[in-house]
């Protein structure tokens, strides 16, 4: 039973060191005094991406639904006030509870 616990501890000891090393990978470290802060920021494809992106914008608002899918153009309306009623939802059923 010893060495069934203690090789469980051993694996549970190795998942936990192969997630840190994990995150350790995953983030950038400072940057050099030589370099610039944002590594790929004179790329000048992102640029022109995300002016494309903010150009495109107002043409998305101005998005027409198929054909079929018009009858539910009010339904489409009102998706995206959703998040905010849950929200006050929440504040509601705190103050229902006196803010446990």
């Amino acid at each position: 039973m010893a060495a069934r616990r203690s090789s469980a501890q051993l694996l549970v000891a190795l998942v936990l060191s192969l997630g840190l090393w994990a995150l350790q990978c995953a983030f950038l470290g400072p940057a050099a005094a030589n370099q610039k802060a944002l590594r790929g920021a004179e790329d000048v494809t992102s640029v022109l991406a995300a002016t494309g992106a903010a150009l495109a914008v107002p043409d998305a608002a101005q998005a027409r639904l198929p054909e079929e899918f018009v009858i539910f153009a009010p339904i489409v309306d009102v998706l995206p006030v959703l998040p905010v009623f849950f929200f006050l939802l929440a504040f509601l059923w705190q103050a229902s509870v006196g803010f446990r």
